[in-house]
């Protein structure tokens, strides 16, 4: 689009013409005058598409060669007066203008009046052959020798940060005239984009032009990734395209990404460790908030990353710890708790953001943090789930028993004796008789440590007792077992 500005302040067409050039890049060509008797020799000669000039400077006799050269344009004129008087407004529209500004002139409505002018102007033919768009995603996703794009040609992906606006989107890329220079190509969830130009520094201006933009009108943000290496064929471009945008997860949204640059991510298993898991349990339980936050917030140390699926596998272990403490505490009885519960599994599985999925985390737990003092003050706490706790915390401990473990939770032995039993199904005493034993089995494969020895380190001060209570169980005697 071709555009003549005509006034005698160049300081002011110099700031018009520095906002359209960012506006419009590459596709305006932009020519000032500042001398009225100058102005039909730029017009004849320049021959513009639009004529943005100061109409009082216009003299009312029709028989000048300005006023006639403007009675013969072919193209739209937009006129700016300084003074919004009534005989401006009729030399406007004696002259047909489409648009009378009145200084200081308001540049987001020249911009939009540009916009509705560029958007009847048929587009210029482009200089490659275009391929069909058949073709274009047969090369896009089955590799071909021959599927190589042209040199002057820039391949970029966009991703609205919001998936419901990806039609509008699309349908805004289509009708914005800054980016008329480039093929658009929706997939699913992003929009391929064909910039017609070799040089990066273009593109890189243009996309951050339409980020700008974007975000202005519909006050959201976008990702976009660019193919800065060597050519080759769509399908790679794609592919490693794509694979930057992944850098979303952990950089948000708003950013430009580049095929070339792509961070290495380091191996994070999956599961959580018994400890990992004690460290939860026990922040949760006395309400370490802080803790909570210093665990999670490793995974996002700057300058690490980590596989996406491996991260979403370790929160949902995360999760299951969370979920334990739910129980204890009988928080998944609360219809909304439950919900959100459930909100944040669905979260940690599907959102593309890791930070937020995070912050979702820690904002839930702190609830539950505060849901489970209520129920400690209120005494309505499974007391059987916080005496199993104790039994695995201290079952090593000789001195381990149904009074002691009341005693902590601020209830009669007889009470949790009798809650005990009809939860578990047997008796205090045998519950911890059964993780005493379960835990000397393992000792006995996995050590050489003596029979007394393990009696000991698993809660029995009595040897023959152990043998005992472990034939009782097992079948066999310790013994046996580790020779079988």
């Amino acid at each position: 689009m071709k555009v003549l500005l005509i006034d005698r302040d160049p300081t002011e067409l110099t700031g018009i013409r520095w906002f359209l050039h960012t506006y419009f890049p590459g596709d305006v060509t932009i020519e000032m005058c500042t001398a009225i008797n100058e102005a039909p020799q730029s017009i004849q000669q320049f021959e513009p598409e639009v004529i943005l000039l100061n109409i009082d400077l216009i003299s009312n006799n029709r028989l000048t060669a300005l006023y006639r050269v403007l009675q013969k344009q072919s193209g739209t004129i937009l006129a700016m007066t300084t003074e919004p008087l009534f005989k401006n407004a009729l030399r406007a529209i004696d002259l047909q203008v489409a648009h009378l500004f009145v200084k200081p002139i308001d540049l987001e409505v020249l911009k939009q009046k540009l916009t509705a002018i560029s958007l009847r102007t048929p587009k210029p033919k482009v200089a490659y052959q275009e391929t069909s768009d058949e073709s274009f995603y047969y090369r896009l996703f089955l590799d071909s020798k021959t599927s190589s794009i042209e040199t002057n040609i820039h391949f970029t992906m966009i991703e609205p940060e919001h998936s419901e606006m990806f039609n509008k989107l699309f349908n805004w890329l289509q009708q914005t005239p800054i980016f008329y220079h480039m093929k658009i190509y929706p997939l699913s969830d992003r929009i391929v984009c064909l910039f017609q130009t070799d040089d990066l520094k273009i593109v890189e201006k243009d996309v951050r032009t339409l980020m700008k933009e974007w975000w202005l009108s519909h006050n959201s943000s976008l990702n976009i990734g660019i193919y800065d290496g060597e050519p080759t064929t769509i399908k790679n471009m794609y592919t490693l395209t794509e694979r930057a945008l992944h850098q979303s997860f952990y950089e948000g949204f708003g950013h430009i990404f580049y095929a070339s640059k792509q961070f290495e991510t380091q191996p994070l298993d999956p599961l959580l460790t018994p400890e990992e898991q004690q460290l939860l349990i026990s922040s949760l339980e006395v309400g370490n908030l802080e803790a909570v936050k210093a665990f999670l917030y490793r995974l996002s140390n700057e300058g690490i990353y980590y596989e996406q699926d491996d991260l979403r596998i370790h929160l949902t272990s995360v999760l299951a710890q969370i979920r334990r403490f739910m129980l204890k505490y009988k928080l998944h009885e609360k219809a909304a708790i439950e919900q959100n519960y459930r909100q944040l599994f669905h979260l940690i599985i599907e959102h593309p953001i890791f930070y937020t999925i995070l912050n979702s985390i820690i904002s839930f737990t702190q609830r539950l943090i505060e849901l489970a003092r209520e129920a400690r003050l209120e005494k309505r706490a499974d007391y059987v789930e916080l005496a199993i706790e104790i039994i695995d915390q201290q079952f090593q401990d000789s001195g381990l028993s149904l009074p002691f473990v009341a005693h902590k939770l601020g209830i009669s032995p007889n009470y949790l004796s009798t809650i005990f039993s009809k939860k578990q199904g047997l008796p205090f005493k045998r519950y911890l008789q059964q993780v005493r034993i379960h835990n000397a089995t393992k000792m006995l494969l996995e050590t050489d440590f003596a029979i007394s020895e393990i009696a000991q380190l698993n809660g029995f001060d009595d040897s023959n007792y152990f043998i005992k209570i472990f034939k009782q169980q097992i079948g066999i005697t310790p013994n046996r077992y580790r020779k079988a």
